[in-house]
């Protein structure tokens, strides 16, 4: 357990209103609540606990207190160009950035959006769009939830052999502050632009899964298997599958074998 964020500094470097929770059930859902009652300007929501942490595919989230970040950034917009994967992609490079400039690590990227660190997964986001007129919200809403392990140990059983932390590397609380301040200034920068383009170069420098084999699957079960080749521009994963043939998919998750990236 380590000291967390110091508000005063947080508001001064960010770039939008951040709120610090003590406990909440789960930072998405805290926004959800909060379009419903009709906020309308971006706003960052920090928890120090969560007790129903939100992963993708229903899964939850483990987020014991004062161990990791437990953050959402909520986006207003009229673009109907912000797509949930173009996002994703986009936060998981932010993510990345502000993580190395913060302790000077590089993570890894599998993709979609989680991140790697010693070969173990160190931070999952959610992104979901909620729709205008949808949650009584005047335009499309944005949510971008993320955790990020700093200092987690004690992972349950079904995350104990998956999931790792940032802790050897945090030498100081104040760089816990730097991170937040980074991902969440670096996500108002991208709304501003709404432009992957520049970011893809660093998801694919950091990619663990660009030259590997991987198997493709969705909720309706296995989609195909092969070598990830590229990304393209908007963030599709490009394979040559068995077949020798090139697939884009722009949804699915992926499994593979971690081999000492």
């Amino acid at each position: 357990m380590i000291d967390m964020y110091n508000k005063d500094y947080l508001n001064e470097k960010s770039k939008v209103n951040i709120e610090i929770l003590d406990e909440i059930d789960s930072t998405n859902e805290e926004a959800k609540r909060r379009i419903l009652a009709g906020a309308c300007n971006d706003f960052v929501i920090l928890a120090r606990k969560q007790t129903a942490g939100k992963g993708r595919k229903g899964r939850s989230f483990y987020s014991p207190k004062d161990t990791g970040i437990y953050f959402t950034f909520v986006h207003f917009t009229d673009d109907s160009s912000e797509t949930v994967l173009k996002v994703t992609v986009a936060a998981s490079v932010i993510a990345a950035n502000a993580i190395k400039d913060a302790l000077n690590i590089d993570c890894k990227i599998k993709w979609v959006n989680d991140l790697y660190f010693n070969n173990k997964k160190v931070s999952g986001t959610l992104c979901e769009l909620i729709l205008k007129d949808t949650m009584n919200n005047s335009h499309n809403a944005v949510i971008v939830g993320t955790g990020i392990n700093l200092c987690t140990e004690d992972f349950p059983d079904e995350l104990s052999g998956i999931a790792g932390s940032l802790k050897e590397k945090i030498a100081n609380p104040g760089s816990i502050d730097d991170i937040v301040i980074g991902y969440a200034n670096g996500l108002y920068d991208f709304f501003e632009t709404n432009d992957l383009k520049p970011l893809m170069p660093l998801y694919k420098e950091s990619s663990l899964v660009i030259g590997k084999e991987v198997e493709l699957s969705d909720a309706s079960g296995f989609l195909d298997k092969g070598i990830v080749t590229d990304f393209d521009e908007e963030g599709a994963m490009i394979i040559r599958n068995l077949l020798g043939e090139i697939k884009r998919f722009d949804s699915g998750e992926i499994s593979l074998i971690i081999d000492g990236e």
